[in-house]
């Protein structure tokens, strides 16, 4: 074969397979596909594995990865001086709305596969950056907090059993408060300047199970009203559960005055109720973070003796659904090679490389991603998530800041007795004005 011969045959064979991947022959050559996001070291090292082994050097595309230090802040500045990125995800999506204007529609980006993709997200994953009839952005990871830690060996020394059902979710907590051995409830809500924010968190899971995604979604929004009776009967589920005599050490101001992490997470593995031994912890799948270093060994080596996790129960005539959050992607530049990308990490493939064996805090918000790819209490985690019916984004980070921190103030003023419940959600719903 001539060597302009050779030479054609080559460019067309380029051609072709550009082609096939949607690139076109204009993009026959490698494609850099940008993205911005907030993941710390580990979790944006192993994203970067992930994609690398999605799209490969023949693909024709090459993924580069960035973690910005103060993502929110960050992106802002970068979008303001013209140097958005291909990709951004978000951990807030009230954060990727404020950028619509900027940001292509993704139907425009994804073509034939957005409703296919949409099919398969845990229901109300898919709303979380819509406005109006339009989608800005779509889930590429999520993180739960529908979860109550227990320890299995107070159990099992207790003749205590996992509920199976809200009645029997009722009874152990009864169990356990006759027993005298523990406290129902590990509870700690001091954080500093963020004094209260677990309490918006008990708050928000209440809501939804007994209201559902859509109640939930105008709720945070301002559109029903901290007084309404579905609301009101979320918080007096609160109370019955934490300040109820006995239900917590120190009851009201024993929880206000508790750091959430270190102490809530000690009685949970202490055995004399005078030292404050306490049963039952709900709180996010991060919380692993602040247990004592020997139970953080154990679980590093696969050994589950101290630490088991349920989900939050459903109440009679509730709503199965979750609370948590997660990262939400949006695309600022469409073409063929970030529609690929985009396509891949809105979709129930992502994180079936490495991602999901390799990220700290990596769930898929998709109800099809198999759990298998898992392991640990990560594998419990997404199993409890992908059999959800619906899902909430943490309402008090969507809600206006002023009403973000009053929520914090006053539900802590209403568990320390400075205010009743009543006055509590009055002047929350007044902060919606200001």
């Amino acid at each position: 074969m001539k060597k302009a011969t050779r030479l054609a045959a080559s460019v067309a064979i380029a051609a072709v397979a550009a082609t096939s991947l949607g690139l076109g022959a204009a993009h026959a050559a490698t494609r850099t596909v940008t993205i911005f996001g907030g993941y710390a070291a580990g979790d944006a090292a192993a994203f970067q594995d992930e994609l690398d082994i999605a799209f490969p050097p023949k693909s024709g595309i090459t993924v580069k990865y960035t973690s910005l230090a103060s993502f929110d802040t960050d992106i802002t500045t970068k979008i303001k001086a013209g140097q958005a990125p291909d990709i951004a995800l978000w951990p807030q999506p009230g954060g990727l709305l404020a950028q619509k204007s900027k940001l292509v529609p993704l139907n425009q980006v994804l073509g034939a596969q957005f409703t296919p993709i949409v099919k398969t997200f845990v229901p109300g994953f898919e709303l979380l950056a819509k406005s109006g009839s339009t989608t800005y952005g779509l889930p590429v990871s999520a993180n739960l907090k529908s979860i109550v830690f227990y320890n299995p060996a107070v159990f099992k020394a207790n003749g205590w059993s996992v509920p199976k059902n809200a009645a029997d979710f009722t009874a152990l907590q009864s169990t356990i408060a006759a027993s005298g051995k523990a406290y129902p409830w590990c509870a700690g809500t001091e954080s500093g300047g963020a004094t209260g924010w677990s309490l918006t968190d008990w708050m928000e899971e209440l809501v939804l199970k007994n209201a559902g995604v859509s109640v939930y979604n105008q709720w945070w929004a301002g559109k029903v009203h901290w007084n309404d009776a579905r609301i009101v009967k979320a918080g007096n589920a609160l109370a019955d559960t934490l300040l109820a005599s006995g239900q917590t050490q120190g009851g009201g101001a024993g929880v206000t005055s508790r750091f959430f992490g270190l102490a809530t997470t000690q009685g949970l593995f202490q055995t004399d109720k005078a030292k404050g031994a306490c049963a039952l912890l709900k709180q996010g799948s991060f919380i692993t973070g602040f247990f004592p270093e020997a139970i953080q060994a154990e679980l590093k080596a696969g050994d589950y003796t101290h630490v088991g996790v349920f989900a939050y129960p459903t109440p009679a005539g509730g709503y199965n659904a979750v609370l948590g959050g997660g990262d939400t992607a949006g695309v600022f530049h469409n073409n063929p090679a970030v529609a690929k990308v985009a396509a891949y990490i809105m979709s129930d493939k992502m994180g079936s490389k490495v991602y999901a064996a390799k990220a700290s805090g990596f769930l898929s918000p998709h109800k099809t991603f198999p759990v298998s790819y898992f392991s640990g209490l990560n594998r419990q985690f997404a199993t409890i998530l992908s059999s959800a019916k619906g899902f909430g984004f943490d309402g008090s980070d969507q809600a206006p800041p002023q009403v973000n921190k009053t929520e914090w103030s006053e539900l802590t003023n209403w568990f320390a007795g400075k205010e009743t419940m009543k006055q509590a959600f009055d002047l929350i719903d007044a902060s919606y004005n200001q």
